[in-house]
């Protein structure tokens, strides 16, 4: 009977042991019937192969690709477009207005300004350079330490203010953001100043402003 036990024992180990070398860590090979296959990529579609934005037209696409950046501002004292006071201007004191701008962008090293006279572009009548890139703004009449001026249509180093004949001139002050160091100094001959200064810039912003005399 003992003997009996005994080999029943043995029988049983030994089945377990068989069981056990197939631990799901090794496939098994197939059988004959198994000739089918599993595909695990899901499908593609509509919503995961495409992503259209409707009503926008290419224009406005470029518009609102450009807007994604911080929008640049300039300050004056009279509002976009309006009338420059004539403070401002050769009927008053002729001096420069102040201003204040928006923070410059990442990568500027220098600010600079120039003001321009649509309707006679070649007559310099301010250029600023050597603004520090941290400067937000500037006083009335005022030229920050280590700023630099070019040398203005009236042979003078500065400010000239608007001082058209009878008809409406539009006049535009900007802001230049340079990416690198102008090297400019005082005096300089507005035009070459002005050239310099857009050839450096990686930014702008302006304000515009109209004067005429009666």
């Amino acid at each position: 009977m003992r003997r009996v036990t005994l080999l029943c024992a043995v029988m049983l180990l030994a089945t377990i042991s068989a069981s056990c070398q197939h631990d799901g860590r090794t496939l098994r090979e197939p059988r004959p019937d198994q000739d089918s296959t599993i595909s695990t990529t899901v499908p593609a579609t509509a919503d995961t192969t495409s992503f259209v934005v409707s009503g926008f037209d290419e224009e406005s696409s470029i518009s609102s690709s450009s807007a994604m950046g911080a929008k640049l501002t300039v300050t004056a004292p009279w509002r976009n477009g309006a009338r420059i006071d004539a403070r401002h201007t050769c009927d008053g004191l002729g001096v420069s207005p102040p201003l204040s701008w928006t923070a410059a962008p990442e990568g500027t090293v220098e600010i600079a300004i120039t003001m321009t006279d649509l309707d006679a572009p070649d007559y310099a009548h301010w250029v600023m350079a050597g603004l520090r890139p941290q400067t937000l703004a500037i006083a009335e009449d005022t030229v920050p330490i280590g700023a630099v001026e070019a040398t203005n249509s009236l042979g003078d180093i500065g400010y000239a203010g608007p001082c058209p004949g009878s008809a409406t001139h539009t006049y535009v002050i900007e802001v230049h953001y340079l990416g690198q160091l102008s090297g400019l100094g005082d005096g300089e001959p507005g035009a070459s100043m002005v050239s310099t200064i857009e050839e450096l810039e990686i930014a702008s912003a302006e304000v515009n402003g109209t004067f005429s005399r009666p």
